[in-house]
């Protein structure tokens, strides 16, 4: 919670009056606008709002999250007992050889595209916030396609749930929730995305609750090891409120509730924040919270991540969200499910399109774009090595890169 409190503090720093540094102005047309500047570390305007917190030891969390994703953990670990159950073994196989599938057919491939085509352009940090909305807890990809970036904030309609106290379970209890991790996450791992739906459920019958454990498994399946979790809640005036997971459930719209992750590759001197929200940012749902808006704008980011967003962008009730991403994000990377084409007009932004634009599966079919197909033979598109989104087949995949253009 340091790094979110610090950087956006409480209502003092999200409706502060003192102007921010204007960015530098950037000609090159391939070249976009730079991120928010980091603000200045306020002082914590609300301390009666910082309630006491479970506190969990980085070596406890870290080992739960590698437990999650199928690490066996040394001897000296201390749930190494809940690692050698047959429960946990059954969860190392079929995750070692779901996740080892998984690299050689996509991750490994998500990567080489991130590092040709997605380093840093001039006025952009290489570790640059990104902004994940409709994400869910994907970090997976998230990190496969930014992995430096020093935050990722991700936002979903999911609970956030409770840290997993493993070493409460039950051996059946242990044996029936990692069976549901693997189910809730069998369709991202082979198709690239989340059923939403059956995710819920998964959630709701699993004693793993909410997508902390998925962000977890995540993290660790990225090699980080986790050095804090904090739950929040941020209320209409910007305040943000420590609490306890179980707190949580409680909160409603408008406040709304979160989970801040610090993480930390081995070896590595830098941390990165992995920061979710649970929020509805469709148009009702951002005028009930309008401190959602504000953070966002308020953080700052170098890149926004869309990835089969339900072609929700698209739709009218979905224009405030649409329109803040479009004036906040220096570059935008995206499959056709998330901002329309005819959103970035050639004269703000530079496109640069990979792989192959075909019409949307059958349940999205009245979201095709044949401006997009249109500029996509006009424009031309690199190879793209590896399947995305709802055409998640390599060869009927696309993505999409919108750099802005800011002129002198």
């Amino acid at each position: 919670m340091k790094y979110l409190l610090a950087l956006i503090g409480l209502s003092s720093a999200l409706y502060a009056t003192e102007p921010s540094k204007a960015p530098p102005v950037v000609q090159a047309v391939a070249a976009p606008a730079v991120a928010a500047p980091a603000v200045a570390e306020p002082a914590l305007a609300n301390a009666a709002c910082i309630a006491p917190e479970q506190k969990f030891s980085k070596a406890l969390l870290t080992d739960t999250a590698q437990l999650l994703a199928g690490i066996t953990l040394p001897e000296t670990s201390e749930i190494a007992n809940i690692s050698a159950s047959a429960p946990a073994k059954l969860h190392q196989q079929n995750f070692q050889a779901a996740f080892k599938k998984l690299d050689e057919r996509q991750l490994d491939r998500v990567k080489a595209f991130a590092a040709a085509e997605l380093a840093a352009p001039s006025g952009i940090t290489a570790d640059a916030p990104l902004f994940y909305p409709f994400s869910g807890p994907d970090l997976l990809y998230a990190e496969a396609f930014f992995p430096n970036a020093r935050r990722y904030l991700l936002t979903g309609l999911e609970p956030v749930g409770d840290m997993p106290e493993l070493a409460s379970y039950q051996n059946v209890e242990l044996s029936d929730s990692l069976a549901e991790l693997r189910k809730s996450l069998h369709a991202i791992l082979n198709f690239s995305f989340f059923k939403t739906n059956d995710m819920r459920v998964d959630f709701r019958r699993s004693k793993l609750k909410g997508v902390v454990p998925v962000l977890l498994t995540f993290a660790a399946k990225a090699g980080f090891e986790v050095n804090n979790i904090h739950f929040f809640y941020v209320n209409t005036d910007g305040s943000v409120c420590t609490t306890d997971a179980k707190a949580l459930i409680n909160i409603k719209a408008p406040q709304i509730p979160g989970v801040e992750l610090t993480l930390q590759r081995p070896g590595s001197a830098t941390t990165q924040a992995l920061i979710y929200l649970s929020s509805d940012i469709g148009d009702t749902g951002l005028i009930k919270t309008p401190q959602y808006t504000a953070l966002v704008q308020r953080l700052g980011h170098g890149a926004t991540f869309l990835k089969s967003a339900s072609f929700l962008l698209h739709k009218p009730y979905f224009s405030k969200v649409r329109q803040l991403i479009l004036d906040t994000s220096p570059r935008v990377l995206q499959d056709d499910s998330g901002v329309p084409y005819t959103q970035f007009p050639l004269a703000n932004w530079q496109p640069i399109f990979y792989g192959t634009y075909v019409k949307p599966i059958p349940l999205f079919a009245n979201h095709y774009q044949p401006k997009l197909i249109e500029a996509f033979k006009t424009l031309g598109s690199k190879p793209l090595e590896f399947g995305i989104g709802y055409r998640y087949s390599k060869r009927d995949s696309s993505l999409l890169l919108f750099n802005k253009i800011v002129t002198p």
